[in-house]
């Protein structure tokens, strides 16, 4: 009997439930702002696919002891009562005329299993079950950690998106104040001021289109914390960037074959169908019992008896042929075993890549981040002279809003690139089947108010 649940994997597995356990313990208010793990706490008590994951888990539970109550004995009771009329016409010793008596039985059965093979295959097999409704369990906790980051920075980057618009549509406003009365004095064209005008009018769609955005994402994550009064705490700009440890991609995807909880619960499945062939052909063999009765009997006509009978003994039962019945289940199960191999590699190519792409994608924000950030420190300093070239007419209005417009969209890149690369860290993780509290905890200590 084989349980496919790899130690690491049964180690996060205890720590994520201890994890739970400490975060349904916290209270949290939502007058303050949220931080991740408050956000998380609240996701582990309200978002439905754990819930589901979490009863789906317990229901397989349940298959282990129907598979052992198949080997207890079995026992019932029956009883019966017959009313009978019975009209003697012809002289008997029975005597004539009409009778009405009635006819009593109780018997009571035991059977007791002494030998069925198919008995201990599914005992076998309801371990599988049982493991692979654990490694679904854990591998829907891992999710829920993923979609909370996932959901919490959207939430943060629209904010910050919807933030740095209306800055934006706010300069462009005094640039046009500007152009107004610099029109009024005659020193620019009234295209300049048609420019400002068209550039507040961008920004103003642009502000509607954000908060659009904003009210999308929070809708987002209260889909899975079930309210959406959550205030969130931000991430600063001074984070740590750190690249995977360790470096090598070819070290995750082996931890992601051995530990991804994905793949624990495929194994389990495609295990649990290979033994349904030997349920199957275990079809073929015979079957013993043991077979117990006591019966009492009482019949009421005028010759009446009662008595009780016990009886025990052996059944014994060998299918010899059931029209090929046996041989085609077989066979079906065979070709579901083939399948399940099919999904297993197919579950493996997806974590695998997964894992890869989560890798690159840890190191890619990495250097965005830092090329970002360049991109906005000489993004304010390229704002300052084209205010400045303005005021000497080297530039015009629409060049001011356009490197205006560019220096914006530069701060928004420059919060988004921080926010992918905490969640593809998270994302490299759960791929590796090693994602924990501990890893929100450390994200978690980032955030400020």
């Amino acid at each position: 009997m084989q349980i496919i649940f790899h130690t690491s994997a049964r180690e996060i597995a205890m720590k994520n439930l201890l994890a739970m356990l400490f975060m349904a313990s916290i209270p949290y208010n939502t007058a303050f702002a949220d931080d991740l793990m408050e956000i998380y706490q609240q996701a582990l008590q309200n978002d439905p696919e754990f819930k589901i994951s979490d009863i789906n888990q317990s229901a397989a539970g349940e298959i282990k002891s129907q598979s052992i109550a198949q080997m207890l004995p079995k026992v019932g009771v029956s009883a019966s009562s017959t009313w009978n009329r019975l009209n003697n016409e012809k002289q008997s010793f029975l005597g004539t005329g009409l009778q009405h008596y009635l006819d009593n039985l109780l018997s009571v059965n035991i059977t007791q299993p002494v030998f069925n093979w198919g008995h201990w295959i599914q005992l076998d097999q309801s371990e599988n079950k049982i493991a692979q409704a654990e490694a679904q369990f854990q591998a829907k906790q891992q999710d829920l950690m993923t979609r909370t980051v996932e959901a919490y920075f959207n939430v943060l980057a629209a904010q910050d998106n919807l933030e740095f618009i209306v800055a934006e549509k706010k300069a462009i406003e005094k640039q046009l104040e500007q152009a107004k009365q610099r029109f009024d004095v005659g020193i620019i064209a009234i295209t300049d001021v048609y420019e400002a005008q068209a550039g507040f009018d961008r920004a103003h769609a642009a502000v509607i289109e954000a908060e659009n955005q904003l009210d999308n994402r929070k809708e987002a994550l209260r889909e899975i914390i079930g309210n959406n009064e959550a205030n969130l705490k931000k991430l600063p700009e001074d984070i740590p960037l750190s690249p995977p440890a360790p470096a090598d991609i070819a070290a995750w995807s082996n931890t992601a074959e051995s530990n991804n909880f994905s793949i624990v619960a495929q194994v389990n499945q495609a295990e649990f169908i290979r033994k349904n062939i030997e349920l199957q052909q275990s079809k073929h063999l015979p079957t013993l019992d043991i077979v117990a009765q006591y019966r009492q009997s009482d019949n009421g006509n005028q010759f009446g008896f009662r008595g009780d009978n016990e009886s025990v003994g052996l059944q014994f039962n060998l299918p010899l042929y059931e029209g090929g019945g046996i041989v085609s289940r077989t066979r079906q199960a065979q070709f579901e075993y083939e399948a399940a191999k099919e999904e297993l590699t197919k579950v493996k190519r997806s974590v695998i890549r997964g894992v890869k792409d989560a890798f690159r994608g840890v190191l890619s924000s990495i250097d965005q981040v830092k090329a970002l950030k360049s991109n906005t420190e000489s993004g304010q300093l390229a704002v300052e002279a084209a205010e400045a070239g303005l005021e000497v007419g080297t530039r015009t209005m629409v060049d001011l809003l356009a490197i205006q417009r560019n220096l914006f969209k530069a701060k928004s890149d420059y919060a988004q690139g921080r926010y992918n690369y905490l969640i593809n860290g998270v994302k490299l993780k759960q791929a590796a089947g090693s994602l924990s509290d501990q890893d929100l905890l450390q994200i978690n200590e980032y955030l400020r108010n």
